[in-house]
């Protein structure tokens, strides 16, 4: 009866800093989304014109199918888990997906979903425009260019 009277104290703390020590090992799987995140993942992202570096306008018809149809036909939802989803403008229903992340202290936005896939320079992120920075073809030729797009509120 000695024995079991020694021996359940020592069990229960035994079992305490056993509980204890998983808690320091993994303190926050999932860390907070920061506020340029929170700004990405309010809405999803309409893009409205592309400009040249001055903030000129190149008309659409310069602009290559593939960024015609980013135009035209999708939206872009970043959600907080870093999916990101090309949403079809008129029936709402998923086309593509794929991750997106937030790297060099906001300053590029890393997006790999197929047809979109690169990394970025973000120009802007406010909660009424983003302004990425990217090369793609203008009328044949490749140029640096800013990709402008705005919420879609619902």
């Amino acid at each position: 009866m000695r024995r079991l009277l020694l021996i359940a104290p020592l069990f229960l703390a035994l079992l305490l800093v056993a509980c204890d020590k998983n808690k320091k090992e993994n303190p926050n799987p999932t860390p907070e989304p920061s506020e340029k995140d929170k700004i990405l993942i309010n809405y999803p992202w309409r893009m409205s014109t592309v400009t040249d570096l001055t903030g000129k306008a190149i008309p659409f018809n310069q602009l290559n199918a593939q960024t015609q149809a980013i135009k035209e036909v999708m939206d872009i939802q970043f959600l907080q888990n870093n999916v990101t989803k090309a949403i079809d403008q008129g029936s709402k229903q998923v086309i593509n997906g794929g991750t997106w992340y937030l790297k060099n202290e906001n300053k590029t936005l890393d997006i790999k979903i197929s047809g979109f896939s690169g990394e970025f320079g973000v120009e802007e992120l406010t909660n009424s425009k983003l302004r990425l920075k990217s090369k793609m073809p203008v009328s044949g030729v490749e140029q640096e260019t800013i990709m402008v797009f705005e919420p879609v509120i619902k």
